[in-house]
């Protein structure tokens, strides 16, 4: 059996260091550099046993589907004691694959009682994120968000503009705002993995296995710290779109228990475009109007306005009679013009976000038509609503629309 040991953890300031090694057969797995994250506040106190928790996150997956055994010294106990059931919810999603593997622990650590519980929320700034940060901003939870997740470890510039967005939500609202910084998205390598394991899974690496639990593991020490009895990590999807493998969903994150912290997966009651007709509706209220920071294209820090997902939130802004402009997308005029045909090239790599997200976003246009009939961007988007999108042949670009791109470029 291939072995992977935490051989210790070195604490220095805000910062913590993974000393680990592995056999000659999990080599390929592995990049080569180090696992280091900076918390931005003293971690020494905080015990080995609380400490490890980010680390046996970020790599478990690798765990159950090598089928290895993962060695180290401590652990919180809360956290051992969740990891049975949150494999369950995996092999629920992927019955295709065995997760095995085990993890062998010298000691289990209790954690103390929390004398003044606490709640803290994952913010991007994002659609997911915005509903959860609505919905429970009377709780006043701590805003966290991790440098090295959609924003790679050594962007600087594009993390200062993503982190700007964070700081002035938690800033209009009055709430703490905190970042960690780390490398969990460079130690290993997803490109061999997502080759290795994407055909089995159904899925890639990073989206369908790795990311809810590495994200929520990253939690712990703050938790321990702070006080946080109860941490709040925003859905991605509903009940009407079904089974969907994705490693943040009701199945997995709700079974995540660390230092008397329990997650809560918040929101999976709606759809994306509920929740975005609630956030246009807060804003409109309260005169905010936050900027939401969606693009997983873009390195800039900014939302690119053309990729998919810019696109569903452009289009779901608009069919809710919100102005794209004022939640960061300020090209979204001259890039809705080609949307369609974009979408098209590209509807073989999107069938999953088609058959769901755009299935919502057609039925909310056809509710809409009435009202958006007389809007200057109507001719651009009224295809959707005429369009089922969970049969992947009816998206295609029809014979009106060919002859409006010929004159539009034209003109």
């Amino acid at each position: 059996m291939e072995v992977i040991t935490l051989n210790s953890i070195l604490k220095q300031g805000d910062t913590v260091y993974y000393d680990f090694a592995y056999t000659s057969g999990l080599k390929k797995y592995f990049t080569g550099k180090p696992f280091t994250i900076n918390y931005a506040e003293n971690i020494e106190l905080v015990p080995d046993a609380i400490l490890a928790v980010p680390f046996v996150g970020s790599i478990i997956p690798i765990v159950w589907l090598t089928h290895c055994e993962l060695r180290l010294n401590s652990l919180d106990k809360a956290f051992y004691e969740c990891l049975p059931n949150l494999k369950k919810g995996y092999e629920t999603m992927f019955p295709e694959s065995k997760f095995e593997g085990n993890i062998k622990v010298r000691e289990l650590t209790d954690s103390v009682e929390m004398l003044t519980p606490h709640c803290a929320m994952f913010y991007s700034g994002g659609v997911d994120s915005m509903y959860t940060f609505i919905n429970h901003l009377d709780e006043r939870p701590d805003l966290l968000s991790i440098w090295g997740s959609d924003i790679k470890y050594e962007n600087e510039t594009g993390w200062k503009l993503v982190h700007q967005a964070i700081e002035e939500a938690a800033e209009k609202c009055g709430l703490p705002e905190v970042f960690f910084h780390s490398t969990f998205r460079e130690f290993d390598d997803e490109g061999v993995l997502h080759a290795e394991f994407s055909s089995r899974l159904k899925d890639g690496w990073w989206h369908g296995v790795k990311h809810g639990i590495a994200l929520l593991s990253h939690v712990a020490p703050y938790a321990y710290l702070h006080h946080i009895t109860k941490m709040y990590i925003a859905s991605s999807h509903c009940p009407e779109d079904g089974l969907v493998r994705c490693a943040s969903n009701p199945l997995t994150d709700n079974q995540v228990k660390f230092v008397n912290c329990q997650v809560v997966h918040d929101g999976f009651e709606n759809s994306r475009q509920k929740k975005i007709k609630k956030i246009i509706d807060f804003n409109l209220k309260e005169e905010l109007y936050l900027p939401l920071h969606v693009c997983w294209e873009s390195q800039s820090g900014g939302n690119c306005c053309h990729c998919e997902k810019c696109y569903r939130t452009i289009v779901g802004i608009l069919i809710e009679n919100g102005d794209p402009s004022k939640y960061g997308f300020s090209n979204w005029k001259k890039e809705l013009v080609d949307m369609r045909k974009n979408m098209v090239e590209n509807k073989n790599h999107y069938i999953e976000t088609y058959s769901s997200y755009w299935t919502h976003i057609s039925e909310r246009i056809r509710e809409q038509s009435n009202n958006l009939k007389h809007k200057t961007y109507w001719k651009d988007i009224k295809w959707i609503g005429k369009t089922d999108f969970k049969n992947i042949d009816s998206i295609n670009l029809d014979l009106k629309y060919r002859i409006y791109r010929k004159l539009s470029q034209i003109i």
